[in-house]
Formats: C-alpha cells, sequence, structure tokens
C-alpha cells in the first residue's frame, strides 16, 4: 500500500512539474532530446548598463565556422568586465596592430580568466595598454577588467568571447538578461544586467 501512495505521489509531482513546460519541451523530454542545463550563467562581458550587438555567434559561418564564440561589436575603449569571477591565467597587452593577415593572429591583446570548475573564459582584441588585471589576481563576477581594441585577427574593434571546459573543450554559454538566462543569438543587441 505505501508504494502505490507513493507512486501517486510521485506521479503527481512529475505532472505538475511538466505542467510548467510546453507540449514541445514535454515532447523532446519523453524521446531525451533534452537534458536539465546546469552549466554555469555568466554576464555579458561588459559594463553593466551597456548594449551592444552581436555580429557573430555559435558557429557563424564569417569567421567562427566550427568555432563556438561570441564576437560583441563595440567601439575602442568600451568597457570590459568578468563574466563570471576566477582567476587571471593570462594577459597580453602591448600590441597595437590587427587586420586580417595571417601575421595578427598572434597580435590580439587578452585577458584569460580561470574559473572554480577549471574551465576557461577568453576576452580578446582589447587595446594597448587595456587590460586591467594582472596574472594571479582574482576578480568577481562583473569587475572591470579592460578595454576593447582592434589588435590580432581581427576586422573592426570588437570583443570576441570564450570559454573552454576544464576538459579543454569549446562551449557554448548561457547569459543572464532582460529575457531571463538564455543562448544569445546573433544579430540581436543585448544589454548588461546583474
Amino acid at each position: 500500500m505505501k508504494q502505490i501512495i507513493f507512486y501517486i505521489i510521485f506521479s503527481l509531482i512529475s505532472l505538475f512539474s511538466l505542467a510548467q513546460l510546453t507540449d514541445t519541451e514535454v515532447r523532446n523530454l519523453k524521446a531525451g532530446r533534452v537534458k536539465p542545463d546546469n552549466s554555469p550563467v555568466y554576464f555579458l562581458p561588459f559594463a553593466q548598463g551597456s548594449k551592444f550587438l552581436l555580429i557573430q555567434a555559435y558557429n557563424s559561418k564569417m569567421s567562427h565556422k566550427n568555432e563556438i564564440s561570441l564576437d560583441f561589436k563595440m567601439r575602442k575603449g568600451s568597457k570590459i568586465c568578468a563574466a563570471r569571477a576566477g582567476v587571471v591565467n593570462a594577459i597580453k597587452e602591448d600590441s597595437d596592430v590587427g587586420g586580417l593577415k595571417d601575421e595578427y593572429l598572434s597580435e590580439g591583446n587578452h585577458i584569460i580568466i580561470k574559473h572554480a570548475d577549471g574551465g576557461e573564459a577568453m576576452y580578446w582584441h582589447l587595446k594597448k595598454n587595456g587590460v586591467l588585471v594582472n596574472v594571479g589576481d582574482t576578480v568577481k563576477q562583473g569587475e572591470h577588467i579592460g578595454y576593447s581594441g582592434n589588435t590580432g585577427y581581427t576586422a573592426f574593434p570588437h570583443l570576441h568571447f570564450q570559454v573552454y571546459d576544464a576538459a579543454g573543450k569549446n562551449i557554448a554559454t548561457r547569459f543572464i538578461t532582460k529575457k531571463g538566462i538564455i543562448y544569445l543569438r546573433p544579430g540581436k543587441y543585448y544589454r548588461a544586467v546583474k
């Protein structure tokens, strides 16, 4: 009898929780096509209140083919902020050149931040002397860490943002936005919120 009562209660709880999903989400869950997303949540990598156009996203055809990264179009000198807390693992800020030649590939100023789970976030194309942190510094999520630029392999000023997990696999990231926690889509403006 206790097993039957437990089964009925469990079934009701399961039905109630599924009622919060759309019909398509329920079908996908039943078919095993969707798994709960417990990946870390990131802030947008720029100052709170700032709004920028996402010009390229994951696997975009311009220069992100087979690459899971994001490009935000922004003026030189725009504030770059830590999308997630961590420790600064690497920096480069001595370059003042950029363009679409292979010789510029190693000229991109950048910051790499290692997170508590072993993953790393990379912020590229920063301006010369535009890094505000040092290797070994601990940064908080949302902290101002540098300024955008146009260095390295780039056609125009923008921020290239990319994340790798602890195993070194390039991964997609979810962000806090006005519309909730989402994966970003290119061709849209996003405003940084906390």
